[in-house]
């Protein structure tokens, strides 16, 4: 999986000559966590909401008149942004996206082409990578089977069993156990009988430690 391929393309910018106060109409405007600071098609820094709220309740906290209105008319993106802020490539792997989010502790990071801004990686782009996995807006059933270690029991064999069921099988991975730290077979399907389905699968001798019926809400 490749950051190109997943990332959010033209993200919201904002310039870094902006009032911190501008910078805040922005934010609530937009509904974003983050923006990355962008002059001239250049890109110069990245601004968190978090820290233009934190410099308004300092400056609201002082009582003091001139603080307040330093904040409202001197202070500038450019003033509070940070500037070479962790950043990755169009090429570098989700994994690698996943690593430098952990250990440099970020949840937004830039996307670069060369010196060139063309889009954004963040939790909530992962986020709706795995509603896109698990199949959420289709409306997907799934199950989980665990994966003990009889050689007769391989994913193929698995596989087989389950399409002569008449599955439909949208989605198929593999996940540990975060607790027994064995295998688990995640499949995503449509199926007009569900109950039937995961009786039949009982009946293969697999063991089910996940049963999810889709239920229509609409």
């Amino acid at each position: 999986m490749i950051v190109k391929n997943w990332m959010r393309k033209n993200p919201e910018t904002i310039s870094s000559d902006l009032s911190a106060k501008e910078a805040m109409h922005i934010f609530e405007e937009k509904k974003v966590p983050f923006m990355a600071v962008v002059d001239d098609n250049k890109f110069r820094g990245l601004l968190a909401r978090r820290d233009l709220r934190e410099a308004a309740s300092w400056a609201i906290s002082t009582q003091d008149i001139y603080e307040v209105q330093f904040f409202n008319e001197r202070l500038k993106v450019k003033d509070i942004m940070v500037r070479k802020p962790v950043t990755l490539s169009v090429n570098d792997t989700v994994e690698d996206a996943i690593h430098k989010g952990k250990q440099f502790g970020r949840s937004f990071l830039p996307v670069m082409d060369g010196d060139r801004l063309v889009g954004t990686l963040s939790n909530r782009d992962f986020t709706r990578a795995l509603s896109q996995l698990l199949g959420e807006d289709e409306g997907l059933h799934g199950v989980s089977i665990e994966l003990n270690e009889d050689p007769k029991m391989t994913i193929r064999k698995i596989l087989e069993d389950i399409f002569m069921m008449g599955l439909e099988i949208k989605g198929l991975f593999t996940l540990k156990d975060p607790d027994t730290r064995k295998d688990r077979l995640i499949i995503r399907f449509q199926a007009k009988c569900f109950k039937r389905i995961v009786s039949m699968i009982e009946e293969k001798g697999y063991k089910l430690v996940e049963v999810i019926k889709h239920e229509n809400k609409g």
